[in-house]
């Protein structure tokens, strides 16, 4: 839960018990903060944001039950892989943007935006994770949660900082200054970081250059660079106010040439990068839905040889039907012609076809 409480954990009784007095005030106040962070998560339904199911209290702690993500952090991508396509990421971006919002339909804000903080699972859906250091303010703009904030360097925006300097007493006075534009700053900062593989500028640098603090690699569209910068706007008010500013634009963003690589860090190739290709699945409707890798040669053509066994067994009941119609030797003249034929057909078929198998259209020619 990340208190600093010490804590023993009992094999008999499975109970959990602070033997520090001194640290039983912060073991409760972060058990109090987790509590709540699965209460909010509780409240928000959308497919991007992970579902809490139950929240419960046994053997002195909290524990809540919620869904299990079969992957990894965008952060451990990052490292694994190395900086992401364009397209990659913005089709991340067109998954997250919907779940944000739900959020701040709500007035809860995230306010620890990063890779770290969002999964991806094997079919490239994304999920926000992580509403520890969210701040759930009321119309009357009154804090329902703890004063407790996150700051993570190149993703804490200018008034996120300020705030965790502000004195106690003046504290709620300020959150007039926390908005969805303090989200759309960390967003923003982590396309940038996910684009780069580089850590986004600091405020300080913002203030000071402007555009140039950016590095942006050549093969990154001047629609997508202007979007960061626009999001990562060191005032806030110069900013998107709020999710619906940015959806359009980043739902009809035109990726580069190259929108189709994938960057592989561990090639020794120019630069220590290396292109790994990969296929958007389009459906006729012209729906996109997210990336699928392409199909390698082996697997194309272990569903060749599916193809031609399908078509070679095919051919008995066939065989069994027109013994009773056509002489012996018809039929093996028949054969030698038909066989072959019909075996090659349908070895071709499965290979531009696989997913009459698998039922993956993306892997079709």
């Amino acid at each position: 839960m990340g208190g600093e409480g010490q804590a023993i954990n009992d094999r008999r009784g499975n109970m959990v018990i602070v033997t520090n007095p001194v640290n039983q005030a912060s073991f409760y106040q972060q058990k109090e903060k987790f509590k709540k962070e699965a209460l909010r998560l509780a409240n928000l339904s959308h497919p991007n944001l992970v579902k809490v199911h139950e929240l419960f209290e046994e053997n002195g702690t909290a524990y809540f039950v919620m869904d299990y993500i079969d992957g990894e952090s965008l952060r451990s991508k990052l490292n694994r892989e190395g900086r992401l396509s364009e397209s990659l990421v913005l089709k991340y971006m067109q998954q997250l943007l919907p779940a944000l919002e739900t959020a701040h339909r709500q007035n809860i804000w995230h306010l620890d935006i990063k890779p770290e903080n969002i999964m991806v699972d094997k079919y490239y859906h994304v999920y926000l994770i992580d509403f520890g250091a969210s701040k759930h303010i009321e119309r009357n703009k009154s804090l329902t949660t703890s004063l407790a904030l996150a700051y993570t360097p190149g993703f804490c925006p200018p008034e996120l900082l300020e705030l965790s300097h502000e004195a106690p007493e003046n504290y709620i006075q300020t959150l007039k200054d926390i908005g969805p534009w303090t989200d759309i700053y960390a967003l923003g900062a982590t396309m940038y970081n996910l684009l780069t593989d580089s850590i986004p500028p600091s405020s300080n640098r913002l203030y000071q250059n402007g555009r140039n603090a950016f590095m942006f690699p050549s093969n990154i569209s001047s629609s997508t660079q202007d979007l960061i910068i626009w999001m990562m706007k060191p005032n806030r008010n110069e900013r998107p106010q709020r999710i619906s500013d940015i959806k359009y634009r980043i739902v009809n963003s035109q990726p580069s040439n190259d929108e189709n690589t994938i960057i592989d860090k561990s090639s020794t190739a120019s630069r220590g990068y290396s292109s790994v290709n990969y296929s958007p699945n389009i459906s006729k409707a012209g729906k996109v839905y997210p990336d699928s890798p392409k199909m390698s040669l082996g697997e194309r053509l272990f569903y060749t040889m599916m193809g031609g066994a399908i078509g070679f067994i095919m051919l008995f009941p066939i065989a069994f039907v027109l013994q009773f119609f056509i002489d012996h030797e018809t039929g093996e003249q028949m054969a030698r012609i038909v066989v072959p034929i019909w075996v090659v057909f349908w070895a071709v078929l499965f290979f531009f076809k696989p997913s009459l198998l698998n039922g993956k259209k993306s892997d079709d020619f």
